[in-house]
């Protein structure tokens, strides 16, 4: 996904399958576990509810950590495809959801 691609779905808002995220945290997780039980889908870390750049800080394992806590806290395990993208001087980082063929798909035990 290019820059302007980023910046057209930020300025369009969430939906179905977009969701913005300022910080990652359990109900990034949770999400991710839904967008497997739907249609898939795009959590979007480091931009508000309305679609304003916040930023993230990225480190040199997060990106790493946060996949972790995605697959280790699913069951099947779901796997993201993340990368991260600088707008306008910030991070935001984009974890790619794809529906999974088997479901339903839960997060430490939950269903979403």
């Amino acid at each position: 996904m290019n820059e302007q691609e980023v910046i057209k779905i930020l300025a369009a808002g969430e939906n179905e399958t977009i969701e913005f995220k300022e910080v990652f945290d359990k109900e990034a997780i949770e999400t991710a576990t839904a967008f497997t039980n739907t249609r898939g889908g795009a959590i979007f870390v480091g931009v508000s509810d309305s679609g304003k750049i916040k930023g993230v800080q990225i480190g040199k394992e997060m990106i790493k950590n946060w996949a972790n806590q995605i697959s280790q806290s699913s069951e099947p395990r779901i796997i993201p495809e993340i990368e991260t993208h600088e707008i306008a001087g910030k991070s935001i980082v984009i974890i790619g959801i794809k529906e999974f063929p088997i479901k339903p798909v839960s997060a430490k035990g939950k269903y979403f």
